[in-house]
């Protein structure tokens, strides 16, 4: 990959344009939000508290006294504390906006407790969202203190460049979220509909007493005073001890227990399934598509960059020193202007097709004039080049995001003719002890696959992943849909991370890679492939020459077996794998036999939860 960037044509540049040099860019990077201020701690310390306050508070049964019923504030409280975890991160203005009010009914509808315990852990949770407002507060203050910076640098404002096309930013979000705000009014209307409608027939019911003979899964078996067997529903029917008394309202051919009125919960969560994200997109589109608008035509300040798109599709941007393009200040999603060659809305220096085949992602440094300050979550132009070296112009189609530690542009390690020439002047891989390894000719399928700490890391992951599917279904039948429905997605992921910590699996054979991830067997032929790449927090990838990418997101536990100076096996299988690439007289000579391509363990681990689930229900 060339050192050099790709220079814009003369004449694209605007006049007296100043270049970002590193010392600016590093004082903006600096006027960005305190560390404690991250989406990750707030979001943390928020989801402890919540799941301390709900684990001590004990679930009120059902009673004549107190019946149950639709509680439509508690549900506005816990929509608005899922919704929180999730604005923290991208949303800090519905954040600052959110936070007070469900400090307030956190306040008013749990304290003080039904014990010591539960009202520390509510307390505990007025704390975090006074932590989650401060920081929203300092993200926001921080995004107007990197302005400052980014414009001194300017000194001068230039227009912006006409925009080829109409607006279309935020639209899909926009349409999305008023389409979901539309089915969670829908199931809003439908529960608070059902809520009056129950409330009429229980102010004309009658009340008469029964005695309780047995219960079902959901309902529960009666003798009324005069005789008659009744079957009336009931959330929870174990809560009634067979003798007992309860009271019922009958009003016609309408029946229910007094102490379970109409429940609402099927609604209610259907509102906050499609309501939180629908309130979220269209927030985003609104924001999105303002800040857009704000660039078009108007002068804004004008900087010189380097900017450079990555595997992933997200482009880079650099200050105009950084030639070797080492140190990235920040990056956003940007789109082509103008629709050209490639299409309308191609990703600047993506991969396109030609009538030679398909292209590769041009990754290489280019010359570039930014119009507008950059901030966190901000919208840019970008005047630029692409892979053919000719002038465009690139806008963000997603917010700008300030590097973080540990991240960086997804570069693979590209196969090109001088680096097949080193590979075959090395042709070697380097050992646990720093010490080059021949990689010889083989006649068998290399393979590669999780080490001992990663199996033991997979296995704990698994146990408590079924485990945890286990004991929450067991909930919903016996205690009724609650807020642990929410942690199933959260199960369901982990159950793929554990299945690939303890079973990935890469073979290389005479005809390509083939790659076991938790969920399915992908065959990459050598031909198609672009090259391999491995990094801390990303895990491996395996790049393709039509711009797709494999990705192996949980291949080990880096940390741990670098402490025990362990070899990291998949940093290994990268090496190995760029080598065999770059020298095809290298590679193994056999094909891999059908049963040995390797096997998905996630649906194994769905079926062994559903197995457990069985056993304990049913046993």
């Amino acid at each position: 990959m060339s050192q050099s960037p790709v220079p814009l044509p003369p004449g694209s540049v605007p006049a007296h344009a100043p270049v970002w040099s590193a010392d600016a860019a590093a004082r903006w990077s600096r006027a960005g939000g305190a560390p404690w201020a991250r989406p990750l701690w707030s979001a943390a310390a928020l989801v402890v508290t919540l799941v301390w306050a709900n684990v001590a508070t004990p679930d009120r049964p059902c009673t004549d006294a107190a019946p149950c019923g639709a509680h439509w504030l508690g549900f506005a409280e816990s929509a608005l504390a899922v919704g929180l975890v999730c604005w923290l991160a991208r949303l800090p203005e519905l954040t600052l906006v959110t936070a007070p009010p469900l400090a307030v009914l956190v306040g008013w509808l749990e304290l003080p407790g039904p014990g010591t315990t539960a009202t520390v852990a509510d307390v505990s949770v007025l704390v975090a969202l006074v932590f989650c407002w401060a920081a929203a507060v300092e993200r926001l203050t921080a995004r107007r203190r990197q302005r400052r910076p980014a414009e001194h640098a300017a000194r001068v404002r230039h227009p912006s460049p006409a925009p080829a096309v109409p607006l279309r930013r935020g639209r899909t979000p926009i349409t999305a979220g008023l389409l979901l705000l539309g089915a969670a009014v829908f199931a809003v209307v439908q529960g608070v509909g059902g809520t009056v409608a129950d409330r009429h027939h229980a102010h004309r019911a009658e009340r008469i007493t029964a005695r309780v003979l047995g219960h079902g899964e959901e309902s529960v078996r009666l003798r009324a005073g005069d005789g008659r067997l009744l079957t009336l529903s009931a959330s929870s029917p174990g809560g009634y001890r067979r003798g007992s008394t309860v009271t019922v309202l009958e009003d016609g051919t309408w029946r229910r227990l007094l102490a379970e009125p109409y429940d609402a919960s099927g609604r209610q969560l259907l509102g906050l399934a499609t309501g939180l994200p629908g309130g979220s997109m269209l927030l985003t589109g609104l924001l999105a598509r303002r800040r857009a608008a704000a660039l078009r035509g108007v002068p804004v300040p004008v900087l010189r960059v380097l900017e450079r798109a990555d595997e992933h599709g997200r482009t880079w941007v650099h200050a105009t020193d950084d030639s070797a393009g080492r140190t990235p200040v920040f990056s956003a999603r940007f789109a082509k202007d103008k629709p050209g060659p490639d299409g309308p809305g191609m990703p600047a220096g993506g991969a396109g097709t030609t009538e030679e085949g398909p292209s590769i992602m041009d990754t290489r440094l280019h010359e570039a004039v930014m119009f507008g300050s950059p901030y966190e979550g901000g919208e840019l132009v970008l005047a630029t080049t692409d892979r053919h070296a000719r002038p465009i112009l690139i806008r963000t189609t997603g917010p700008v995001r300030p590097l973080r530690a540990g991240h960086g542009p997804a570069l693979a390690a590209e196969v090109t003719p001088g680096a097949a020439a080193r590979a075959a002047d090395a042709q070697a891989v380097p050992s646990a002890d720093g010490a080059p390894t021949p990689l010889v000719p083989s006649v068998i399928p290399r393979r590669w696959g999780p080490g001992i700490l990663a199996r033991v890391a997979g296995l704990l992951l698994a146990l408590c992943s079924v485990t945890g599917m286990t004991f929450i279904v067991h909930s919903f039948i016996t205690d009724g849909i609650g807020w642990r429905i929410f942690l199933v997605p959260l199960l369901v992921a982990s159950s793929g991370s554990a299945a690939q910590l303890l079973n990935w699996r890469v073979l290389a054979d005479v005809s390509g890679l083939w790659l076991t991830g938790a969920w399915r067997v992908r065959h990459v032929p050598w031909d198609r492939m672009r090259g391999a790449r491995c990094a801390d927090g990303e895990g491996v990838a395996i790049a393709m020459a039509d711009g797709s990418t494999w990705r192996l997101s949980s291949p080990g536990v880096p940390r741990l077996e670098r402490r025990l100076n362990s070899r990291l096996s998949y940093v290994r299988m990268v090496e190995e794998i760029t080598v065999l690439h770059a020298r095809p007289e290298l590679r193994p000579t056999q094909p891999v036999a059908p049963r040995d391509r390797g096997l998905p363990l996630g649906p194994a681990l769905l079926a062994l939860s559903a197995l457990a689930i069985a056993v304990w229900v049913f046993a």
